[in-house]
């Protein structure tokens, strides 16, 4: 009963002053709660929307590129079957050699007389090396012709580069001859030496 002794000076108040106390108080409760404890949550909450959407969109992304996996696949192998078809038509070095009888063969078999053919210094790139060797060779215009046709059908690559005629005669056969001076390229992967473990510590 001691308890209610704090309530009986509402008795003092007319109904409507003791229901605008009453709102007020249950406003305050309310402001506490809404400040205390929905706000925080509130806060919360929307930070977890955030990350969801941001999971959401992770997901969808990865999705889509789990979907067109079995293409980059697909491209990967086409690449290496692309890849070793090169790789088939550069001669390494020790066939380099062969490759240069091969070309002098051509010649021969197009009748062609070999004034020169000095192979050079190599020219490195990132992986691979360009093998130039200077040419020159005598013979009719259409013997150097289907020679630069060979070459240019070579299992491995060998282009032909800055070539020059010169020194035309004629034959008592009234065939043309000529001079021909040119420089054939072929390339070869570069072999990158194994490091010395030796000279580890």
């Amino acid at each position: 009963m001691a308890d209610n002794n704090y309530f009986n000076f509402l008795h003092n108040y007319s109904p409507l002053k003791r229901a605008l106390i009453l709102l007020l108080i249950i406003g305050l409760i309310a402001g506490v709660f809404v400040y205390f404890i929905y706000m925080p949550k509130l806060k919360e909450v929307q930070k977890l929307e955030q990350k969801l959407k941001q999971a959401q969109i992770k997901l969808h992304q990865t999705q889509q590129i789990a979907s067109q996996l079995p293409m980059f696949e697909a491209e990967l192998e086409q690449l290496n079957i692309a890849f070793k078809k090169a790789l088939n038509k550069l001669p390494d070095n020790k066939e380099i050699p062969s490759l240069l009888l091969k070309i002098t063969k051509l010649g021969k078999d197009c009748k062609l007389t070999f004034n020169l053919f000095q192979p050079l210094s190599n020219r490195n790139h990132d992986f691979y090396a360009e093998v130039p060797i200077d040419i020159e060779v005598q013979g009719s215009y259409h013997a150097v012709g289907r020679f630069f046709n060979l070459i240019c059908t070579m299992p491995r690559i060998v282009n032909v580069f800055n070539y020059s005629l010169g020194n035309y005669s004629t034959t008592k056969d009234g065939d043309t001859r000529l001079k021909t001076r040119f420089k054939a390229v072929t390339y070869t992967f570069i072999d990158k030496p194994a490091p010395d473990k030796s000279k580890k510590k």
